[in-house]
């Protein structure tokens, strides 16, 4: 019986992986069981539905588990057998044969190609280069009851691999791989469960990260940052980590020099990251360029105060790319404010407000993030930044003159409108737009209608809430045009002709478009623009 146990302690020790079925699983006890016969494996269910219990059997306690019905006790023999990286690869890359194509469809295919000689081009080539492990530089053994490393030494262009739903389940393993393919850059662990390395482990087997840039921990059951930064010790120059789908809801600030040193993106998709002053805790990591934030609880983003005028150099310093869609931000405006102290970035990818449309969000995001370039993969062109710029400037006029009236309140205005001051250096004071309430306002406006191809010009009044597609249609019958081809509509404000705005939701009026007296529409056509 001792014997028997020893056997299954040295094969099955704790924090093993396991598989049975489609259902994994972690070794955390090999014993007997009180009352029942022969040695036992405990194990905790990634999936606590196929448990029973904690650990705990006839009220004594023998292992741990996260959720009260994840535990259960089974023998050792139902456990399904483990494969080294080399037998999974070697199943799934060398079972290229001559033999193994259908003859019977070959011969088919030769008589309705009146050929003698007939080769399979497509996968018979890449099953041939698939059988030489010198020659693959991607591999993939996913969902494979891979627990170990093998002879890798054939692996000599391996630059990208796969070990994601396997059984490795400790970083020795991990490095056992790392050190037999030195060409290996980019290594996808997902949906594994790791033992966090401890400081003697670190030690001996940090060196073989050296050349990982890339590694996937999605999925991986990590629930405290701690845990992250420790492990993160293995691999210091690492360039991309996904910790997409940790359960992690709170964040330390990172020792640069021991961790993170030339971090470029890192992926916090779906954690559980609910407050921005957590994310904050991040912004030392002086080389992060992207940062993924998508689908967490983040309601409210709020920066360290500075200047209206200044950025925070101090702060992400090197971001240029953050995704922040799928997140309640109640207050868009408040956000793309706070969001221009930081000095670098460049792109933004967020879903609009329940309450607005995209159209909005990209007028108040252009606008207020000075250095924006790129909003949810579009590329914002000058005559779209003009426009959403000078839209804001109309917007917050009235607010900015009351304000100006205080030396105070304008502060305030500046900190809440950081972007205002440069366009008040752009477009000049908007005082002139802000209506007089002693002054009534004529429901009619007169505008100019310059046809760009034929110079005719058509000065008439026109209803301020007219919309842009009647107006299109007066044009057009006004110019006698073909109305199979509709003409685009801009217009030119007299008093800043260096702005073009765009008329190109039909829906709006002129109000929304702020035309106003001697304005001049523009009627051109797409090969014109």
């Amino acid at each position: 019986m001792v014997g028997i146990m020893d056997d299954t302690c040295i094969r099955y020790p704790l924090g093993t992986r396991i598989k049975i079925g489609d259902n994994c699983g972690t070794v955390h006890y090999v014993g007997e069981v009180l009352g029942y016969q022969g040695t036992w494996l405990g194990i905790e269910w990634d999936d606590p539905k196929r448990g029973k219990h904690n650990g705990t059997i006839d009220g004594k306690h023998y292992f741990y588990t996260q959720h009260p019905t994840a535990g259960s006790f089974i023998r050792p023999g139902k456990v399904g057998p483990f494969e080294s990286l080399e037998e999974a690869a070697r199943d799934r890359y060398l079972g290229y044969s001559e033999n193994a194509l259908d003859q019977q469809l070959l011969r088919e295919a030769q008589e309705s190609l009146q050929a003698s000689f007939f080769e399979v081009v497509g996968m018979d080539k890449l099953a041939r280069k698939q059988s030489k492990f010198e020659q693959l530089t991607d591999v993939s053994v996913d969902n494979c009851a891979v627990n170990s490393a093998g002879y890798l030494k054939e692996f000599t262009m391996l630059t990208t691999l796969n070990l994601s739903h396997t059984l490795i389940w400790n970083w020795e393993i991990v490095a056992d791989i790392c050190r037999q393919i030195p060409s290996l850059r980019n290594l996808n662990l997902s949906c594994n469960r790791l033992v966090v390395p401890s400081d003697l482990e670190i030690s001996n087997l940090a060196p073989a990260f050296d050349n990982l840039r890339f590694i996937n921990l999605c999925e991986c059951g990590f629930k405290n940052w701690s845990d992250v930064m420790q492990t993160a010790l293995l691999w210091p120059y690492i360039e991309s980590l996904s910790l997409q789908g940790n359960p992690i809801s709170e964040l330390s600030v990172v020792d640069t020099t021991k961790i993170f040193k030339n971090l470029k993106e890192l992926d916090l998709h779906r954690t559980k990251l609910f407050d921005f002053d957590q994310v904050c805790k991040l912004s030392n990591i002086k080389t992060l360029e992207f940062l993924n934030l998508m689908e967490n609880g983040i309601e409210v983003i709020k920066l360290p105060e500075c200047e209206s005028d200044a950025k925070l150099l101090d702060i992400f310093s090197g971001l240029e790319h953050l995704n922040i869609f799928h997140n309640p931000i109640w207050n868009e405006i408040d956000a793309f404010n706070e969001l221009d102290k930081l000095p670098k970035l460049r792109q933004l990818n967020k879903t609009p407000h329940l309450k607005s449309d995209f159209n909005e969000m990209f007028v108040n995001a252009v606008a207020m993030i000075s250095n924006l370039q790129v909003l949810n993969k579009a590329q914002i062109s000058p005559e779209e930044r003009r426009g959403a710029e000078y839209d804001i400037w109309k917007k917050y006029a009235p607010e900015w003159l009351q304000a100006s009236l205080k030396p105070e309140t304008l502060k305030e205005f500046y900190k809440k409108h950081r972007t205002y001051s440069l366009l008040l250096k752009k477009y000049g004071s908007p005082a002139e737009f802000i209506p007089r309430t002693n002054i009534k306002v004529s429901n009619l406006i007169k505008i100019r209608v310059l046809h760009s191809e034929t110079g005719d010009v058509w000065e008439k009044k026109f209803p301020r809430m007219i919309t842009v597609q009647t107006l299109l249609g007066l044009i057009i019958k006004r110019f006698h045009m073909d109305s199979d081809t509709a003409p685009q509509l801009c217009y030119v404000d007299h008093k800043h002709p260096e702005l073009v705005v765009p008329m190109d939701n039909l829906s709006k009026t002129l109000d929304f478009y702020s035309l106003q007296e001697n304005d001049t529409v523009l009627v051109k056509w797409q090969n014109s623009m």
